[in-house]
Formats: C-alpha cells, structure tokens, sequence
C-alpha cells in the first residue's frame, strides 16, 4: 500500500510539472506572435540655457518601422523631421528664442496602434547675477556754498556690461553718464551749493538680461554756523596772568607791584631878587618878573658918546654906493670914513676930508 502512495504522488507531480512546461512554451509563442504599440523615449532638460545646445533627440521603438507613422510638432508647429533607421529622432532647436517651448510625437504602427509623447523645457539666459550700488550714506549734509560729493561702487560680476548713469531730476527723462574705474568705484562732486539737491544713480548691467539698481543720495544745505566768540583773556605775555589762548584782552592782566615813581620836583620863580619869587619852587621855569630899568645914562666924551656922535651920515656906510664927504661941490666917490683913538683923555680924530 506504501508503494501505490509513492508512485501516486511522483504521477502528479510530473503531470504539474509538464503542464507549466506547457505554460511556458504557449505564452512564448504568444508573446512572439503580438505587436505592441510603438515606443517613445525622450530625455530632454527642462532648463536649457540659449545657445548651450542646437538639437534634442528622441528614440522611437517598433517592430514594423517601415510602417511607422509620425506626426512631430515643436510649439504646435509641424515639422518633417524624420528618425533614422534606428529610430533616432532629431529635432533642431537652435533658432528657438528664451521662454517656454513644447514637443509633442503621435507614432502610429501598422495595425494603427497609437502612442503619444509630449515633453515641454524653458529657453533661459544665463545668471548673470545682480546689479548692486554700494554706498556709505545716501544722506549728505553741507553748510550752504560750500562743496560736497556723493560716492559709491558699482557691483557686477560683468562690469564691462555695465552703464552708470545720474541725474537731479526724473533719471528716467534726462540723465547724464557717469564714469566709473575698474574696480566700480565713482565719485559725483557740487561745488558751491546753494539748496537742497536730490541726486539719482541708476547703474545698469547683464550681456542677456539687463538688471538694475537705483540709489537716491539727499543732499540737505545747512546755515553756516556763527563765527565764534574770541577767547578772552589776558594778551600781554609780560602779565601775571598771561593767557596764551587769549585772542581779545579783556584787560584782566594783572602786575607785581611797582614802587611809585619820584614826585615831580616844584616848578616856578627860583630868583630871590624877581618880584614873583617863590620860595617853595625847587626848580625855576623862567617865569621871574622884575622891575624895568631906567635908559643908562651916556656921559659926554665918553667912548659910548663919540660913538654916537661922529658920524658920516644917518646911512650905513656902502650902503646905496657910499656917502659923499661934501668936500667938493660935485660927487666926486669919496666915501666918508670917520674914526677915533683915546688915549690919556685925548682923542684924535682921523676922517677923509671933513
């Protein structure tokens, strides 16, 4: 009885056996027999930046390729692009501008089967980063009429796509260039400022897409400040109390005491003989007044008397070409000439004839 069991079950486990093998062999030769709807593949990025690539390829899968039909649109566009024998498909995108585009393939086999594949990317232009204006202070404060200057860097990492442009008005009407080094560095100088100014910088940069960044500068005028006071104080380095940050004497500066100078001595008549005489005067101003004096007398046959009496003329000798001697009737040029000696009360008179 052990016996039939063993071989019972060896029986059906060959006859399981079998019936896969059998399986197998039909589904194979079903799966031979089928024809799937055809295949398409595609691997397209979606960012791809403008003239980085000129074409995307797609690969396209049949059993009957000869009988394949296909209908390729790029924005809705058809195009005739056809695969090759390996089903390489290549579509040209190099005229394509930035912005967002679609490609969309309808492969119909021979038994009309349809397959369907759409892929859309973005056309971009390259980062080129930003435009930025660095500045210490946009508000600037000068006393009225003097000179002032607004300053800052330009930033970019292309600065020779850049423009930097000013303007004391609306930048977007009327504006004038501003230079700027290598480096982005610019200074905007006003002289003689009068009133409140308000000074636009807009600097401009990017190959592909243009960025920008505007800075508004404040300029305020302020009253000049007062001249100050001058410092007070004692001037005169020869004082006590000299202040050398003095700029005006306030006529503070004090003194080591002097000792009092000699009194003047008293001026007046120091003549005991004059009328006015004064005797407390210690030193005399010639102001003595005395009695006047009679005319001294001249005694007769005195020298003073000859002197007065023996005399040509009442004119001066020479004086008007000489004076005659009345010794003859005419002017004969005799000039007079009269002269005396006393000696032991005798006088001898010698004239040129009198």
């Amino acid at each position: 009885m052990a016996d039939d069991g063993v071989a019972r079950s060896l029986f059906l486990a060959g006859l399981m056996i079998v019936s896969v093998l059998v399986g197998v062999l039909f589904f194979d030769i079903q799966q031979e027999g089928e024809n799937l709807a055809p295949v398409i593949e595609g691997d397209i990025p979606p960012n791809i930046l403008i003239g980085s690539i000129d074409s995307v390829s797609l690969k396209i899968y049949d059993e009957e390729m000869a009988g394949l039909t296909l209908v390729v649109s790029l924005d809705g566009i058809g195009i005739t692009d056809e695969p090759d024998s390996d089903g390489n498909l290549v579509i040209d995108i190099s005229q394509l501008g930035v912005g967002s585009h679609s490609i969309k393939v309808v492969a119909t086999d021979s038994l009309g089967q349809e397959s369907k594949w759409t892929a859309s990317f973005m056309i971009e232009y390259p980062d080129e980063g930003y435009t930025v204006i660095v500045v210490s202070t946009n508000e600037v404060f000068v006393q009225q009429g003097n000179s002032t200057s607004v300053s800052g860097v330009l930033v970019h990492q292309s600065m020779d796509t850049c423009e930097l442009e000013w303007s004391d008005g609306n930048i977007s009407e009327f504006s004038l260039n501003l230079p700027f080094d290598d480096e982005g560095r610019f200074e905007l100088g006003f002289s003689n400022v009068q009133e409140n100014l308000t000074i636009s910088i807009l600097g401009t940069c990017g190959t592909w897409v243009d960025s920008s960044e505007l800075e508004v500068f404040n300029i305020t005028v302020m009253e000049p400040e007062p001249e100050p006071e001058p410092v007070q104080g004692c001037t005169d380095p020869e004082a006590n109390n000299y202040d050398d940050t003095a700029e005006e004497d306030d006529g503070s500066c004090t003194y080591d005491e002097e000792p009092e100078p000699e009194p003047e001595p008293t001026r007046g008549c120091t003549d005991p003989a004059a009328n006015n005489y004064d005797e407390d005067a210690e030193e005399d101003d010639g102001s003595c007044e005395y009695d006047e004096e009679p005319e001294p007398v001249v005694v007769t046959g005195s020298e003073e008397w000859w002197d007065m009496t023996l005399l040509c003329d009442d004119t001066d000798v020479g004086f008007g070409g000489g004076v005659d001697d009345y010794n003859t009737s005419d002017f004969d040029n005799h000039v007079c000439d009269v002269s005396y000696v006393m000696e032991d009360g005798n006088i001898t008179i010698s004239s040129n004839g009198l």
